[in-house]
């Protein structure tokens, strides 16, 4: 309640204060190659929930714009040696990318997952983004317990290898469970083919250290 009564500034508004206005914080990713192709999922929500583009103009009319650029330079994401925790610009960044917990079929959202290093910070492990995965709190331990493993894919997200009692087959997977249907589609065609070149000895990926 102290939050709903707190006093802000509205997104657009004058100086004046208002009462009464807190709102939510919702990430929508819009995807601008998708946009000039008109396909359907151009707009999605962090829990991979797709807007038309009529809910997408609404939402622009009134939301706080903040831009997340993926593979770009517009935020410092790599701190290296400097700071053991992620900055918030970092938790951000993976939020936008992952949307949600990196173990396969897990269904809790970037906003409740904890950034994870995949190169232990007391061994040397640098705090950026290429070395960084989402995990919720179980999976979070699960993975420091060494129940699964975190790879590290050049060029590519962090995939999971479970062990052979849960997959036998041994191949990395990917959390599709925040993604739309093509995201899915892709991001389970490039695990296959990531998993065949690794098998091949023409990929040289990395295991993560529990």
């Amino acid at each position: 309640m102290s939050l709903l009564m707190s006093e802000r500034k509205p997104n657009g508004s004058p100086p004046e204060q208002q009462s009464g206005l807190a709102s939510a914080q919702v990430s929508v990713t819009l995807d601008w190659d998708k946009l000039q192709r008109r396909m359907d999922d151009f707009a999605v929500t962090s829990s991979g929930i797709l807007l038309s583009p009529g809910e997408a103009r609404t939402a622009l009319c009134t939301a706080g714009i903040l831009p997340v650029v993926l593979n770009g330079k517009s935020l410092p994401l790599d701190l290296g040696r400097t700071q053991r925790l992620f900055s918030k610009a970092q938790v951000r960044a993976l939020r936008t990318a992952y949307r949600g917990c990196s173990y396969p079929e897990c269904s809790m959202p970037a906003q409740r997952c904890e950034a994870d290093h995949l190169d232990p910070w007391e061994k040397g492990g640098r705090t950026d983004i290429k070395s960084a995965v989402l995990n919720c709190l179980i999976h979070h331990t699960a993975r420091h317990c060494g129940l699964f493993q975190a790879v590290k894919i050049p060029g590519s997200r962090p995939m999971v290898l479970l062990p052979p009692e849960l997959g036998p087959e041994q191949k990395l997977r990917v959390n599709t469970y925040f993604m739309t249907p093509a995201e899915g589609l892709e991001a389970d065609a490039l695990a296959e083919e990531t998993t065949a070149k690794w098998r091949a000895g023409l990929l040289d990926v990395e295991i993560a250290e529990p």
